[in-house]
């Protein structure tokens, strides 16, 4: 006998007509898992970023770099990898740990 399918309802709660819209007009939308954030209700929640803690700070993003600076960074950090492969080669050479 398989115990979880006798447990199984037919549908969970949501299931296929689910909508967040019917979340939001709903007087039990406090016991929905996210509620705040995909069916917010109230005026201070409009236009709103609801999301801004989940998101890049920006610090270190190359989105705002151009192509000249992209290359230039990308041309400094290869030579810095050059370098310590050099320096890797070179200890390994003297027998250096």
């Amino acid at each position: 006998m398989d115990l979880v399918s006798s447990i199984r309802k037919s549908g969970s709660r949501g299931g296929v007509n689910f909508s967040w819209e019917d979340v939001t007009t709903s007087q039990h939308r406090e016991n929905y898992l996210g509620h705040s954030l995909m069916a917010p209700v109230g005026r201070w929640q409009k236009n709103r970023d609801l999301n801004w803690y989940a998101k890049a700070d920006g610090k270190g993003e190359a989105g705002d770099e151009t192509a000249e600076e992209k290359m230039a960074r990308e041309r400094k950090e290869e030579i810095k990898r050059i370098k310590e492969a050099e320096e890797d080669a070179l200890a390994r050479a003297l027998g250096l740990p």
